[in-house]
């Protein structure tokens, strides 16, 4: 089963010819009002687009058959595989050229249905960006319970858990109270070493961006004294105190807002080092044509879009693309004034760029 990643690239490479691609993101989360509460948004969304578009191909456009051939795979996609929890589902097709791929996640998309000579990737690369893989550890003295996050959903993974016998400490009076008290410490720490290594070894299996840590405030410090450098710097410094019996609705609702802190802030700080650079002339460039230039030159290293930025579909979607292609990551960044400022759109560059 490809990645999300994999889905991307391949997309990004596409190329059309004569044919169109039909690319639609649907948010399929029920709008929780009115009559009919549990009705999806996305469903008179997507009906009226499909007409639109089909008649700007009557009564005889050559794309016609296909489009109508791409309409039917995808209504008896959404008929046979869309499940009730999804949140958010994304589809592109091209009969003529033996496309046909769907993404199903646990975020919704904004409604979109585009048919264009490219998939539209702006909302995968939003996903791509604003999404990345998180490990959450909840843990006490003698149990891990791992969870990971992908794409919306939350994944509980099993970890290392040790019978509770041995690790009270006893208020005894007798010579053997330190000693008792030693060896608490000491299976505390070896189970404290065995989380860590469960951690790490989920982190790197997953290709995990960021760690959470949750639990009491006795294995925390412990645990921490356990991670290597490798994953010590992914970890998040706020730990969560949740009980280690917490069910797991309730350890995504906690961990949502931290991961969409994280996802804030690292947004931002791609901002400030843009603007950093442009003061001091550096490796960086700013506005629609620059970042273009940028792009097909193979200098950029990192495109950075605002989601609100003044730009169509199709010059978002072109950048996206070249992007893609070029090697370059794609950050999206919402609410940011100074991007705005600069037209919504910049780079980071590999090395100076010598067309000027």
């Amino acid at each position: 089963m490809q990645t999300t990643q994999e889905l991307f690239d391949k997309l990004a490479s596409f190329e059309p010819g004569d044919a169109y691609v039909l690319s639609i993101y649907l948010d399929m989360s029920p709008h929780m009002s009115g009559k009919r509460p549990w009705t999806r948004t996305s469903t008179p969304v997507l009906r009226n687009r499909i007409r639109e578009i089909e008649k700007t191909l009557l009564p005889r456009h050559p794309m016609l058959d296909s489009f109508n051939k791409d309409v039917e795979k995808v209504q008896s996609y959404m008929e046979n595989h869309v499940e009730p929890w999804q949140q958010g589902v994304a589809i592109f097709a091209c009969h003529e050229r033996g496309l046909f791929e769907t993404l199903e996640v646990g975020t919704a998309f904004q409604n979109q249905i585009a048919f264009e000579p490219y998939p539209d990737l702006f909302q995968l690369a939003h996903l791509l960006d604003k999404h990345e893989t998180v490990i959450t550890a909840l843990v006490d003295t003698n149990t891990t319970r791992l969870f990971v996050t992908r794409w919306g959903f939350l994944e509980e993974i099993p970890g290392p858990e040790v019978l509770p016998r041995g690790y009270g400490k006893r208020n005894a009076t007798c010579l053997n109270q330190a000693r008792y008290h030693r060896r608490v410490e000491n299976k505390r720490k070896a189970f404290a070493r065995e989380a860590a290594s469960a951690i790490e070894d989920l982190v790197k299996q997953e290709d995990a961006q960021r760690v959470i840590l949750a639990g009491d405030a006795v294995a925390i410090p412990l645990l921490h004294e356990e991670l290597s450098n490798t994953v010590e710097p992914l970890v998040h410094e706020e730990v969560l105190r949740l009980d280690i019996n917490t069910p797991l609705r309730e350890v995504h609702d906690e961990i949502k807002p931290v991961i969409e802190y994280l996802e804030r802030e690292a947004s931002h700080s791609q901002v400030d080092n843009l603007v950093e650079g442009i003061r001091a002339n550096g490796l960086v460039v700013s506005g629609m044509q620059e970042t273009l230039d940028a792009l097909e030159h193979g200098q950029a290293d990192v495109l950075i879009l605002a989601n609100d930025v003044p730009l169509d579909d199709q010059q978002r979607n072109t950048l996206v693309r070249k992007a893609a292609n070029s090697g370059a990551r794609v950050e999206v960044v919402e609410g940011n004034p100074v991007l705005q400022e600069l037209g919504g759109v910049g780079a980071q560059l590999r090395y100076r760029p010598q067309w000027v």
